[in-house]
């Protein structure tokens, strides 16, 4: 479509928010935001599961899924219909996932707390994810240990370089450019290849 510059969404989750950032292939920042996608029951799902029983676990965590996912998807709108506004198509997007592997079964998780931790994680993550997905937007998970190396990649520079032209930007932009709009950006770079 001509006039429209394409943009892409980066994140960076963490538990009922999350930093998201709007990023064009000449890595100029349209937009930084936290939004807010928390359930209304509880933050801590997981933690909330554990102190009751797996049935009732089970119906708590799926209806926090629900919520969170429509709270994200309004979020997630707000900010394309405000791109829009600006002449900006945005196609993709970005989230972060985790670098560990949760068991499949409630029980295991909610047996053990490290892996309650993991599984908050994971539940916004995933919010964000399907939030997305019902947006239209084409949704990419890369493990975040790999963001830099792989935004490098997709630019045709050496990491430090990238490194460098991060550091550009945050002085450029101002605050608040801190580790989760430089992750989220690199995210967002990686879903602009």
């Amino acid at each position: 479509m001509r006039g429209q510059t394409i943009a892409a969404l980066g994140f960076r989750a963490h538990t009922g928010w999350a930093t998201v950032v709007a990023v064009t292939k000449d890595c100029d920042v349209l937009e930084r935001r936290r939004i807010a996608y928390e359930p209304s029951s509880t933050r801590f799902v997981y933690h909330q599961a554990a102190e009751i029983d797996l049935r009732q676990a089970e119906d708590l965590i799926a209806a926090a899924r629900d919520e969170a996912i429509a709270a994200a998807q309004r979020e997630i709108q707000s900010l394309l219909a405000a791109l829009t506004e600006k002449g900006m198509t945005v196609r993709a997007a970005c989230v972060p996932a985790g670098n560990g592997k949760l068991p499949s079964a409630l029980a295991d998780i909610l047996a053990a707390h490290s892996r309650i931790h993991a599984a908050e994680g994971v539940f916004y993550r995933d919010a964000l994810v399907e939030a997305c997905a019902r947006l239209g937007l084409k949704v990419g998970r890369v493990p975040e240990r790999d963001l830099r190396s792989l935004a490098a990649g997709a630019l045709k520079v050496a990491p430090e370089k990238l490194t460098t032209r991060l550091q550009e930007m945050g002085k450029r932009l101002g605050p608040p450019w801190s580790e989760d709009q430089k992750l989220a950006t690199l995210a967002a770079l990686t879903a602009l290849k």
